[in-house]
């Protein structure tokens, strides 16, 4: 799907909602209408810099005049770029451009936000695309990451290698987590420490994001034989993790079936109640997860969707992205 797709499908919300202007300044909207533009400087920031106005007679980036060059010339040169000075609102300028009439916005509980994060999670060839590379690079940052550990390394020191390890090859990690054995035991989301040194085995979680995509995986690095429960129940990860991908995730079925199917996989693997510890992942694309999937989730399950499910049981997990193509799904970081 080209921008020009994009840019109708968002016109003909416009006209379905009654409205007669959008402004999509969230990130991960602003990527996906632009193909993969950056519009954050404070990646905390819940809005970007700059915005999409789309009317439905025109399209600009709105920013202020000290982001404007930057937009012109390096981030989205093929866009019309609208400025107002940064010591004023945006709001004359808004006015200005859409001649006033009613604007929707991607502002969190808005209508128009539920609308477009819609679109956006079925992907278009161009998305997918870019969501492979994407995939690879987070998994060769892992890869590389774990290369460098050993058993005395700090938590904190191979969180350090594996942030690096993707911001050489241009990743952003949100979700970062790099565990030794006595503390990847205990917890399921062991936030790095900086005294724990890793010991017998690490454990290795990045939710990796470019251009607004993130790649979803998890690894580990055994520097001791696990004992025989310990390979059991990393064995039993990888099977339903497996299983999650080739059986459960379908077009035409919703998250909440897919969840029952979840739980019986659990069961069928010799751990019945394991599911309830941890969520077990779901829909992923311009979120770590767009959709965490529940006993009772109604969304439905479309092809060109993208998912990472992550099994989990003490001290062990499993974790992957795969898009759903039409004719099945397709690991890209794992």
């Amino acid at each position: 799907m080209s921008r020009e797709s994009r840019r109708e499908r968002v016109r003909e919300l416009l006209e379905r909602l009654g409205l007669g202007a959008a402004l999509l300044k969230s990130p991960a909207n602003f990527a996906w209408y632009t193909g993969g533009a950056d519009n954050r400087v404070d990646h905390a920031a819940p809005a970007g810099v700059a915005g999409i106005l789309l009317t439905p007679e025109a399209e600009y980036v709105l920013t202020d005049n000290i982001e404007a060059p930057r937009f012109r010339r390096e981030v989205t040169p093929e866009l019309e770029v609208a400025e107002h000075p940064w010591y004023e609102p945006p709001d004359a300028t808004l006015r200005e451009l859409s001649g006033g009439a009613p604007l929707g916005t991607d502002e969190p509980g808005a209508e128009l936000a539920a609308e477009v994060s819609e679109l956006r999670r079925v992907l278009d060839p161009e998305a997918i695309e870019r969501y492979r590379r994407v995939g690879e690079d987070a998994t060769a940052a892992v890869r590389e990451a774990a290369e460098y550990l050993t058993p005395g390394t700090t938590e904190q020191e191979a969180a350090a290698q594996l942030a690096a390890a993707g911001r050489r090859r241009g990743l952003f990690a949100p979700v970062l987590m790099a565990a030794g054995w006595e503390r990847l035991r205990l917890y399921r989301h062991p936030i790095p420490v900086p005294e724990a040194r890793l010991g017998e085995r690490a454990m290795l979680v990045v939710c990796a994001e470019r251009g607004g995509l993130y790649a979803n995986l998890t690894r580990f690095v055994h520097f001791e034989r696990p004992d025989a429960g310990l390979e059991r129940r990393l064995a039993a990860c990888e099977e339903i993790l497996h299983r999650m991908r080739e059986e459960a995730t379908r077009p035409g079925r919703t998250l909440g079936e897919a969840f029952a199917d979840c739980r019986r996989f659990y069961e069928e693997a010799g751990f019945p109640e394991g599911w309830r510890d941890h969520h077990q992942g779901g829909l992923t694309g311009y979120a770590s997860r767009e959709v965490i999937a529940t006993p009772e989730s109604p969304y439905g399950i479309r092809a060109n969707q993208a998912f990472a499910w992550n099994p989990s049981l003490p001290g062990a997990k499993a974790e992957e992205t795969f898009i759903l193509s039409p004719d099945g799904p397709e690991v890209i970081a794992g």
